[in-house]
């Protein structure tokens, strides 16, 4: 057998991870296989050595010829794998394959893969163990580096579903949807506080596999994104994604979550993602709520639009409320608490005082004072409107809290 020189090489990449296989079965002297524990086969050698009909048939990914001996093959090496064993042998089992040498491949202490060596070319070297034991770590560079690859790749796809890309069969098998798969976005605001981020996504994940809520996360600077979905079978779709939003609301009352309308397809993935947006935006300038649907605030989103387009406009049709700008920030306060009363109660003192905890003729008192300030007469209709649609831009155009 020649020299070892397997000890002194470089990692494998990606790029030349089956000529990592071809040199280390070329020293061991048999066929080499590497397999991962989430994608299957990633990699073999393809040097001319004899292989037995298994080997043939998993790169094939063919039939093995003896199903119940191939199962008894796969229970030894997980059992094997779960004792923590650096390396161990599967005795040959005739007509089925030969005898093999296994070596899990681990990052970080966790099983990611593992190398097969078979032992249907001739004797194997002697020192085929601290070969393949040699190979083993200089594996898990390998798969630190496809998972780190794979990563990246998932988000671009999962960043194409949220902005609604037409590829939608394209997408639907990477991400192993359906075109007919319905969808659900949440979205999670959690501010700068990365703490908070990486617990509160811990947690989400959690929540959903708790709900049996199959999903699909993204993280963004100050918030994060779920995609629940629907599979063949998966009853109540849409209550399993309310229960996650409301369990999560409940973890920290900082977090603030917004859920979009159920998606149909992929391509309406965006809607939906507009939609939990909007939600989110709304419960920030809203701070009595944190955690919503956009069916439930599809009046209060509405409004909330309508003056993100009034706001783009001149100021010339509004600023009732300009007036109020000479006033200490707690009289302007007073102020707009009592207009604000005053239209969500319908004009009605005596419930618009009860909500302010005050007597229906001080409220009365501090109507007309104000309305008296800022120049508008509650009787006249348009200038009623304009004046509600100036309160509405108070509330939703200022910064977030």
């Amino acid at each position: 057998m020649p020299h070892s020189h397997l000890a002194e090489s470089t990692e494998p990449t990606p790029r030349d991870v089956f000529a990592f296989c071809n040199h280390l079965a070329w020293e061991v002297g048999g066929p080499v296989l590497i397999h991962d524990s989430n994608w299957g086969v990633v990699a073999y050698s393809t040097l001319n050595q004899p292989i037995d009909d298994a080997r043939r048939s998993i790169i094939l990914r063919r039939e093995v010829p003896d199903v119940d001996a191939e199962t008894r093959i796969v229970e030894f090496a997980e059992g094997n794998f779960e004792t923590g064993d650096d390396l161990f042998e599967i005795p040959a089992v005739p007509g089925v394959q030969a005898r093999r040498l296994v070596a899990p491949v681990r990052v970080l202490g966790v099983r990611v893969g593992s190398i097969w060596v078979a032992e249907s070319a001739g004797p194997l070297n002697p020192d085929a163990q601290t070969l393949l034991l040699a190979a083993a770590k200089q594996a898990s560079f390998y798969f630190q580096v496809q998972a780190d690859w794979r990563a990246r790749e998932h988000e671009v796809f999962v960043r194409m579903l949220l902005a609604g890309s037409t590829e939608e069969a394209f997408l639907a098998q990477y991400l192993g949807v359906t075109t007919t798969s319905q969808f659900t976005v949440m979205s999670v605001w959690h501010g700068s506080d990365d703490d908070l981020r990486g617990q509160a996504l811990r947690v989400t994940k959690a929540l959903a596999d708790r709900h049996g809520l199959p999903h699909l996360l993204l993280a963004e600077t100050d918030s994060f994104y779920l995609i629940g979905y629907e599979r063949p079978g998966l009853d109540e779709f849409a209550q399993r994604a309310k229960r996650t939003a409301q369990d999560l609301s409940a973890t920290d009352d900082r977090l603030i979550v917004g859920v979009g309308r159920v998606a149909l397809r992929p391509l309406q993935v965006a809607q939906s993602r507009a939609d939990a947006d909007a939600v989110v935006a709304y419960l920030r300038r809203n701070p009595h709520r944190r955690v919503a649907n956009h069916s439930s605030l599809r009046a209060g989103v509405g409004l909330m639009r309508v003056v993100e387009i009034l706001e783009r406009q001149s100021d010339a049709t509004m600023g009732y409320l300009n007036a109020l700008s000479s006033l200490t920030d707690d009289d302007r306060r007073e102020g707009i608490d009592t207009l604000n009363a005053y239209f969500d109660y319908g004009g009605n003192a005596a419930e618009a005082a009860r909500h302010l905890h005050i007597h229906p003729n001080t409220f009365r008192y501090r109507l007309a004072k104000v309305t008296d300030l800022i120049g508008v007469d509650l009787a006249d209709r348009d200038e009623r409107l304009m004046l509600e649609l100036d309160l509405l831009r108070d509330r939703y155009a200022q910064p977030p809290a």
